[in-house]
């Protein structure tokens, strides 16, 4: 990757602190995961009902095994990781086996590569405990795309009227995509006219591939075949 340590403010409305030992021995963990939110207590909800939908909060609810990087190097290999959505962090087990986990340190210099997928931590306003997790899609010449996966928690509601239905809790997920230069993050609009506006330097050229390729801005394989034809225009 050509950018590892992202400082620019993003324009978007305990085991041990990280450390270096001199035989380059780390620990990775911030925190522990406590009990309370593995079981759903912190929600006012019974283990039965966490149990039903804890897996909501993640991007994906399986541990995979990733690399962790501190900028260009890797310094924790075969770790077994997965990205919690709610809490906008990424969960790390010592080995697959354990139960027990922790919540890897938040900082820009740090990212981690889970399965196929590429994260990173981005400060806000210089703020790491604001800053929050990307996935990068493309690292391109001159921009990127990132892509954010929030899961917000919806209390469980009962029926006010003999025709509503009770309403079970549930972690709803939503999804935006942002073109990214030099820290400057710009949300992705769905809009055909608006994303021409944004790539306004090469209009006419968009325009000609996105009907010429059929390119449905509701699919991310298509932003992304999008975005990288754009970033090679440049």
């Amino acid at each position: 990757m050509k950018k590892l340590i992202l400082t620019g403010a993003i324009a978007l409305g305990s085991l041990s602190v990280f450390s270096q030992a001199e035989n380059s021995s780390f620990d990775v963990y911030s925190r522990t995961i406590s009990v309370n939110e593995k079981k759903g207590l912190a929600f006012g909800l019974t283990e039965a009902e966490f149990e039903a939908i804890k897996e909501e909060a993640y991007a994906n609810p399986n541990f995979l095994t990733g690399n962790i990087f501190q900028e260009d190097k890797i310094v924790k290999a075969d770790v077994p990781m997965r990205y919690n959505a709610f809490a906008d962090e990424i969960e790390i087990k010592k080995y697959k086996s354990d139960k027990n986990y922790g919540a890897l340190t938040k900082d820009p210099k740090i990212f981690a590569k889970i399965g196929l997928d590429i994260f990173v931590f981005v400060p806000f306003e210089g703020s790491n405990e604001k800053g929050g997790y990307f996935n990068v899609l493309i690292d391109g010449k001159h921009y990127d795309l990132y892509k954010k996966t929030t899961s917000l928690f919806r209390e469980p509601r009962k029926a006010k009227t003999s025709y509503e239905k009770d309403t079970p809790p549930s972690f709803s997920k939503t999804v935006k995509y942002y073109l990214v230069q030099n820290g400057t993050f710009l949300e992705m609009p769905n809009s055909k006219s608006k994303v021409l506006k944004m790539m306004d330097s090469k209009k006419n050229e968009v325009k000609n591939f996105i009907k010429q390729n059929d390119i449905d801005l509701d699919k991310e394989r298509d932003l992304i075949k999008l975005v990288t034809y754009f970033d090679s225009l440049l």
